[in-house]
C-alpha cells in the first residue's frame, strides 16, 4: 500500500478508491510506528490529495483529522502515556542487565527516545530475530510488557496500548464493530 522509495510510494488508483469510500463515509486510518512528522512528511512527499480520518502513531497514540489538524484523542491518549510512564519505572531499574544481554550477543545500537526507554537497531534481520526472543523472555517477568518490531527495529511498550487496540478504540467511537473494519498491514 505504501513503498516509500517508489514513485509514486502509494498507487493512484488506491488513492483514489480510498477517496471514494470516505466519499460514501468510510474513515481511512492510518495505523503505523512513525511518530507524527515522519508521518507527515512521508505523505507530504507522496502528494496524497486526501487526507486520512484518524492517525494511529507509534502504534499506539490516536489523532483525529477535524479542521486541517489532526488532534489527539485526549483521553486515550493521555491515559496511554500514564500507562507507559508507570510501567517504564519498573523497565528503567532493569536498563542496565538488560542492555548487558543484548550487547554481550549481538551488535545492535540501543537508546532511548520520546516513547520507550528501550529501543534498538539491529545490524541485520538474523540478529533481530534472536534479540527478539531475548526482549520476549524479558517481557515475560514484566507485566503489561511487549516488544514492537519492524524488521531490524525494535521498542518496548505497554501491551495495552498498540495498533490492535488503537483501532479497536477508533471503531469503538465510531460505534461500529470488526464486521465493519477492514485493516491491511505488512507482515
Amino acid at each position: 500500500m505504501f513503498a516509500e522509495f517508489e514513485q509514486p510510494p502509494i498507487p493512484p488508483r488506491l488513492i483514489e478508491l480510498i477517496g471514494g469510500l470516505q466519499a460514501q463515509g468510510a474513515k481511512w486510518v492510518i495505523n503505523t510506528g512513525r511518530d507524527m512528522s515522519s508521518l507527515m512528511e512521508a505523505l507530504g512527499r507522496s502528494h496524497v490529495p486526501i487526507k486520512p480520518d484518524f492517525l494511529v502513531l507509534v502504534e499506539r497514540e490516536i489523532h483525529c483529522h477535524r479542521n486541517s489538524i489532526y488532534e489527539g484523542l485526549v483521553e486515550w491518549n493521555e491515559a496511554c502515556a500514564r500507562a507507559h510512564e508507570e510501567l517504564f519505572v519498573r523497565v528503567r531499574r532493569d536498563l542496565r542487565r538488560l542492555v548487558g544481554r543484548v550487547t554481550s550477543q549481538f551488535e545492535a545500537t540501543i537508546y532511548e527516545d520520546a516513547y520507550s526507554p528501550f529501543c534498538l537497531v539491529a545490524e541485520n534481520s538474523a540478529d533481530a530475530e534472536a534479540i527478539h526472543v531475548v526482549l520476549e523472555d524479558y517481557c515475560r517477568e514484566v507485566p503489561d510488557l511487549q516488544v514492537v518490531r519492524n524488521d531490524v527495529y525494535a521498542r518496548l511498550a505497554h501491551s495495552g496500548y498498540n495498533k490492535g487496540t488503537a483501532l479497536d478504540e477508533v471503531a469503538r467511537r465510531l460505534k461500529l464493530g470488526a464486521e465493519h473494519t477492514f485493516a491491511r498491514g505488512t507482515i
